[in-house]
């Protein structure tokens, strides 16, 4: 099957309006970072299929010249804006130089369509390679299907270019003038129109996955210190008591409270004590493993869900966090401020069903209050009923 090449570029030409001003109005509604630069990529397309499709009514100079540097110009505002959603950064002479070398390339070779095709094809596949790279490695990798639909379509668009580069190189294929409509040609323009729209999608759905996934953490995360907030913490405990009661396994439970933290606030300021919650926060989740549940439950106080820990086991963690809390002062304003905690510790080492949530965090709340009122800066054990 081949299709018509001029309908091809009026078609290109119309969809990409099309989406342009669709994503502009969503960029220009919401600061979604890369939507912009997606939105000038989709200009330069629709640029470049008008001034290719405008061939033999403008100069071939221009036709050719800035037709094919719109079209590499395309492919680095897409990267620009892959980058920009990722919060990554490249060296700009890697995708600033495939751009002007396009420029130079068409402009050079300007009566040599052969080296033309096979350079421009060899560029073009390069800057798809980064693109590509961008979306699995660069910045922080987010796993979703608009991810998955972009990285598909560079991989088809990669190695469609390169297979026409190699194909006109060593002789697989023969030159076939502008606007012909051999296999190679309709293949080659029918993935350029395409793989634009793919990525527009995929780009889209990307950032809509993306809002998804950030309204997930701002529900389920303390935004000060970064750790499971109270909605998270009892979701998560309600199934690790399910869990540990049906194996039998043992369980323990400690609500860790920052001593003195109101002084520290008088004296300092609340931003100090933001670091100091922070450094407590830190320090907490480096001394425990990577199983264990912890996060905040309100002002200065932080519980921490050991799942198969016995007695002695939750005993010598706290004893250790404790520690190891005391001996790290906090560093802020220039000046070391001492912080040390209270522990109150719950363990079973057999759950049952009569052990609760609610009369866990009791029992450990309890032996909170005992640390603090025997001095701070010590670990108490709940007292638990045999379990029979």
């Amino acid at each position: 099957m081949t299709l018509d090449i001029p309908s091809m570029y009026f078609v290109g030409v119309v969809t990409s309006l099309s989406m342009t001003l669709a994503v502009m109005i969503v960029a220009l509604r919401q600061a979604i970072p890369g939507l912009k630069q997606l939105a000038w990529a989709l200009v330069a397309n629709s640029g470049y299929y008008l001034v290719l499709g405008a061939r033999g009514q403008i100069p071939d100079l221009l036709a050719i010249g800035v037709g094919n540097m719109l079209g590499s110009l395309t492919l680095t505002l897409v990267l620009l804006a892959v980058l920009c959603s990722r919060h990554a950064r490249m060296p700009p002479v890697l995708y600033i130089m495939p751009v002007v070398m396009m420029l130079v390339v068409s402009l050079v070779l300007i009566h040599d369509r052969e080296s033309r095709l096979i350079i421009a094809s060899f560029i073009l596949s390069y800057q798809i390679a980064l693109i590509l790279w961008a979306l699995l490695r660069a910045g922080k990798i987010i796993v979703g299907r608009g991810r998955m639909i972009m990285a598909i379509t560079c991989m088809v668009g990669m190695s469609t270019m390169a297979y026409r580069a190699l194909a006109y190189w060593l002789g697989w294929h023969e030159i076939t003038p502008f606007q012909s409509r051999d296999a190679l040609t309709t293949l080659f323009y029918m993935i350029n129109y395409l793989g634009m729209f793919f990525l527009a999608f995929g780009f889209v759905l990307t950032t809509v996955e993306q809002g998804a996934e950030q309204n997930r953490r701002m529900a389920l995360e303390d935004p000060l210190t970064g750790l499971s907030n109270r909605r998270a913490l009892f979701g998560a405990m309600d199934k690790l008591f399910a869990r540990a009661e049906a194996a039998g396994q043992p369980l323990s439970l400690m609500i860790i409270d920052v001593d003195h933290f109101k002084n520290v606030n008088d004296r300092f300021g609340h931003q100090v004590g933001d670091t100091v919650l922070q450094h407590v926060a830190t320090t907490i989740k480096q001394r425990l493993r990577s199983n264990d549940i912890v996060g905040r439950i309100g002002g200065e106080e932080f519980l921490a869900i050991l799942p198969d820990t016995p007695s002695d086991g939750a005993e010598r963690v706290a004893e250790e966090l404790r520690q190891t809390m005391e001996s790290k002062p906090v560093v802020a304003d220039e000046q070391e401020i001492g912080v040390t905690i209270s522990i109150g510790l719950y363990s079973s080492e057999q759950f049952a069903a009569t052990q609760t949530p609610d009369t866990v965090i009791a029992k450990a709340d309890e032996a909170l209050y005992r640390a603090k009122t025997n001095g701070r800066n010590r670990v108490e054990t709940a007292d638990v009923p045999a379990v029979v």
